[in-house]
């Protein structure tokens, strides 16, 4: 069953929030923003685990189930404590309707002091 892979999946990932903020977070003081850095193997089981939590959320808000096929192509920036990961996916909804869909995660790799976040999703249309 999927539930409870998505379950963990999302125990995994989404923890506790932030003990404390960084001085300059607190200032209100926002980090100069970094670079888009294209990610190699778009293939590998933690890009694949960014893009499920991504539609498990999505799932969890409208109630729209998504399964996904691949991860087509990312970037990653760091921001603050962790990175935005830009993900560009192939999904299929419970029809086998395949489409594409871009979306924006917020994580820190490892962490169980930081709340994952989706920041963006969106359907993509066209080529």
């Amino acid at each position: 069953m999927l539930v409870p892979f998505f379950l963990a999946l999302s125990l995994a990932l989404v923890a506790s929030a932030p003990a404390a903020a960084s001085a300059a977070a607190a200032a209100g003081v926002p980090p100069a923003p970094a670079s888009w850095v294209p990610i190699a193997d778009t293939g590998s089981f933690f890009y694949r685990q960014v893009g499920n939590f991504s539609l498990l959320i999505r799932a969890l808000v409208f109630r729209e189930y998504l399964d996904l096929v691949e991860v087509i192509s990312g970037s990653v920036q760091a921001a603050g404590a962790g990175n935005n990961y830009s993900l560009l996916l192939r999904a299929a909804d419970r029809n086998g309707t395949v489409g594409r869909y871009q979306t924006v995660v917020w994580g820190v790799p490892g962490s169980r002091d930081w709340t994952w976040k989706v920041i963006s999703f969106q359907r993509v249309t066209g080529n």
